[in-house]
């Protein structure tokens, strides 16, 4: 037996684990987030729906629709928003329209016979007309 260490009896360095580094694992690489996917028109049917309940806003809320609508057709999909905001807008047109071809005619008349009449307070049938400068008043007996 000789002194000489043998090759099992001394550490090597195929024989010992790697140390680890000293702060842990390196820094991830940043994650990319996926993009919300292109929804055209959508904004805008949301804004032209908002405005569909305003009654002078309403064109302005239909025309926003209609693009809207468009944009959405020619991307393949679909939007609510738009649709609703233009049925809306639509029906509000037409309560407006019809309710102003109501009162106009009357409002018109009134005030050609105060132009013709003058200032005062005159009864013609059964129509008493109130005419000043700046308004025009009818009232029935």
């Amino acid at each position: 037996m000789t002194d000489q260490p043998t090759a099992s009896s001394t550490p090597s360095d195929a024989q010992t684990p790697p140390s680890a580094p000293p702060y842990g694992p390196g820094p991830y690489p940043p994650q990319a987030y996926a993009a919300a996917p292109a929804r055209p028109g959508r904004v805008l049917g949301i804004v032209g729906f908002a405005l569909s309940f305003v009654f002078p806003l309403d064109i302005a809320g239909l025309v926003l629709c209609i693009v809207a609508m468009v944009q959405s057709r020619r991307a393949g999909q679909k939007n609510g928003f738009a649709l609703a905001g233009i049925i809306i807008a639509s029906v509000g047109i037409l309560f407006c329209a019809t309710i102003l071809s109501l009162l106009i005619p009357p409002l018109v008349e009134a005030a050609q016979t105060c132009a013709r009449l003058g200032t005062g307070v005159h009864e013609v049938g059964n129509a008493v007309y109130t005419c000043t400068p700046t308004s025009v008043s009818k009232s029935w007996h």
